[in-house]
């Protein structure tokens, strides 16, 4: 039974919700005893934990499962994982961890099933094991399973990847639908302001393609300032290289182009993003260099 872990737990979902501990006390229990809780220094009833499950939008299952499966931190670990072998675009890595993961007879969450799941049938279609449509149906099924606690963004993350793969299949309007249906979500968590930055980059990519430029770089440039608000780098580079390509075609001048590229290589280098970096020092290294040719 670990009460530290479910004290994380609690502090973690109440700032995802925007909550100061004084809000989630309020007409359940003593600020004090939500900040011996949130510390770990002290177990809550089942009445005030059924209550503060309720406040934070989460099923009392939830919590339960913190407190009794002794393999909640592998779960954590196997979210990390997965994400880091998304943002290195390593298709094949992804595609072997998920596949692993869901063959090797563990009973899985059913929601971590389903996340990873999502991400498997994301690496089937970059490394064109399936047809886009086969992959785009299959994500469409999972959105259909309930979501409740593990990740509140999980069925938001689902229709961004599918709008992602609409997008690059030239169906540019089923994807900016979807696009469009996420940023409209009214969702009371920090991490989807966040995501918010992932869909208008993606928005952007969109309209660039569709050679709708003006209304791209103001976009991407809305991606930028909400990423510098949050504080979020995570993105910069991907966001930053992509405003270079759009001054491009707007023409404006070199040092403008090249200030944004410079920009780009910054955060690649700062984040390890290894993969970026060589497309962006092999498809533009004119631009990397301190002086015009």
């Amino acid at each position: 039974m670990n009460q530290v872990r479910l004290g994380m737990e609690i502090r973690k979902w109440r700032k995802l919700r925007k909550m100061t501990q004084k809000q989630l006390a309020d007409g359940i229990c003593n600020q004090s005893e939500i900040s011996r809780l949130e510390k770990g220094d002290s177990y809550p009833s089942i009445d005030t934990l059924q209550a503060i499950s309720v406040k934070l939008r989460l099923p009392l299952s939830y919590f339960f499962e913190v407190l009794i499966h002794d393999d909640f931190e592998a779960k954590e670990k196997m979210l990390d994982d997965v994400k880091v072998f998304s943002s290195k675009k390593d298709y094949e890595g992804l595609y072997r961890y998920t596949q692993e993961l869901l063959n090797n007879g563990r009973f899985l969450h059913p929601e971590l099933k389903t996340y990873l799941e999502s991400y498997y049938y994301v690496s089937l279609y970059y490394l064109k094991k399936h047809d886009y449509r086969y992959c785009v149906t299959e994500l469409y099924r999972l959105t259909d399973v309930e979501v409740n606690g593990m990740d509140v963004l999980l069925k938001t993350r689902i229709k961004n990847a599918i709008a992602i793969i609409l997008a690059e299949n030239s169906k540019h309007e089923e994807g900016m639908k979807i696009f469009k249906e996420i940023l409209q979500e009214q969702v009371a968590a920090e991490e989807y302001d966040k995501m918010r930055i992932t869909i208008l980059y993606n928005v952007g990519k969109t309209q660039f393609v569709q050679k709708e430029y003006r209304e791209a770089l103001e976009t991407t440039e809305e991606a930028i300032d909400l990423s510098i608000k949050h504080r979020d780098m995570s993105i910069l580079g991907q966001l930053h290289y992509q405003q270079a390509q759009i001054l491009e075609e707007l023409e404006r001048p070199f040092e403008e182009i090249q200030a944004s590229y410079q920009k780009s290589r910054f955060f690649f280098d700062l984040l390890g993003l290894d993969y970026y970096k060589k497309i962006l020092e092999t498809k533009k290294g004119e631009y990397l260099n301190t002086v015009q040719a």
